[in-house]
């Protein structure tokens, strides 16, 4: 499952976090970072402390705002 898809169904088509996580739950990692992206980057940088894990999440956030504006 891509990136791409988790982020369409979750915000396109309006599954939860919960209905993404009961129906791939092999894909627990990624929907966790999908969800992530409507938080504001400075609350992002607040919640999450992993370096690498931070920066992967605010790069899918530029990806797909760049696509969606």
């Amino acid at each position: 499952m891509t990136y791409e898809k988790l982020f369409d169904l979750k915000f396109k088509k309006g599954y939860t976090t919960n209905d993404l996580m009961e129906k791939f739950p092999q894909e627990a990692d990624k929907v966790r970072e999908i969800a992530l992206l409507h938080l504001p980057t400075p609350v992002l940088k607040k919640t999450v402390f992993e370096p690498d894990l931070l920066e992967k999440i605010l790069s899918l956030k530029r990806r797909f705002l760049q696509k969606a504006g």
